[in-house]
């Protein structure tokens, strides 16, 4: 009948939708978990899935039964993870989503300074965009994201931790006639060959809002992944990138390059995105409290973000009450 590693198989499965890349997930072999898979419908004389050549549809019975799955592996490793949190000896570990466009300025934060005061912490991470992570944070593969926040008609079910505030700036060639100009105007950027952040991007959601106002079409050639692509872009072919920069920090990677800001200011809120209502890891409340403790800028409400941090884990992700509201704005 049903164990662990049959669910653990058929989870692997249904997110897969192939047996190929269920294997591959797994480090296990396509025929054991085929067998497996095959047995089990056999002892419980369910069709649980339609298998063809390239792919996988689950029955009807088998969306029901892995429904019930699902949660029973949620609450397998929500409990997994609480014990380890009990335990001052167990090793710590944390699944955690950086932007790209922030990976150099939070990276040495996270695996130096913070590891340092955390040496029994584990910590993996995903670097992306923000639509991708609030993705993988939904179906649980990712605990937390530092990443640009979305609007609040795209954050239903998640947590929003507020932190800091971002830009965007038009990323030129010094001889490029753009660099003269203090500000630059959207129409200006329009006759320009544009390479936008990826499509999944806080940045590149916000730029199109801001072209439609104004009825604008802009030329965009490019969407990139890695700021070292687009500054190659830039240095190499006269391009004008498009790139986000946190309030106090620096464009690292554009070194060589100007950045102008917009003539109207394009800003958005960056923090921590969680799945409301999942337990969240000690280590990742700590990780939460530490990154307010020495990135959030010295503004309105910063504190009270700070003081709202709970690390008991009694709420399941922390209480994190009076976490909301953003540090205001600059003038």
């Amino acid at each position: 009948m049903l164990d662990l590693k049959r669910m653990q198989y058929l989870e692997a499965v249904y997110r897969c939708k192939n047996f190929t890349k269920a294997s591959e997930m797994l480090h296990v072999s396509q025929p054991a978990i085929s067998n497996a898979i095959n047995a089990l419908e056999a002892e419980l004389k369910v069709k649980l899935m339609v298998r063809n050549s390239k792919n996988v549809t689950f029955t009807c019975e088998g969306e029901q039964i892995m429904g019930r799955i699902m949660k029973i592996l949620d609450l397998f490793r929500e409990t997994e993870t609480v014990i380890r949190d009990l335990s001052d000896s167990a090793e710590q570990r944390l699944r955690l989503g950086i932007s790209y466009a922030m990976t150099r300025q939070i990276i040495p934060v996270v695996f130096s300074k913070f590891l340092e005061l955390h040496p029994q912490a584990q910590i993996s991470w995903d670097e992306g965009s923000m639509y991708k992570h609030i993705e993988l944070i939904r179906s649980e593969s990712l605990d937390i994201a530092y990443n640009g926040l979305p609007a609040a008609s795209a954050a239903e079910g998640l947590r929003i931790i507020p932190v800091s505030i971002a830009e965007v700036y038009a990323v030129v060639h010094p001889d490029h006639p753009l660099a003269q100009i203090d500000r630059v105007p959207l129409q200006a950027l329009c006759s320009e060959p544009l390479v936008m952040m990826d499509r999944k991007s806080r940045v590149s959601e916000l730029m199109d809002e801001e072209f439609a106002k104004l009825r604008l079409m802009p030329n965009i050639v490019f969407n990139y992944g890695q700021i070292a692509c687009m500054a190659d872009m830039v240095k190499n072919g006269r391009y004008v990138g498009i790139l986000s920069v946190a309030n106090g920090e620096q464009a690292i990677g554009c070194e060589g390059l100007v950045l102008r800001p917009l003539w109207t200011p394009v800003t958005f809120d960056v923090g921590f995105i969680l799945k409301e209502g999942r337990y969240l890891p000690k280590i990742g409340r700590e990780l939460i409290r530490f990154i307010l403790a020495s990135t959030a800028q010295p503004s309105a409400g910063s504190g009270e973000l700070l003081a709202g941090l709970s690390l008991d884990g009694s709420s399941g992700t922390g209480d994190c009450s009076g976490m909301q509201s953003p540090p205001e704005r600059p003038s």
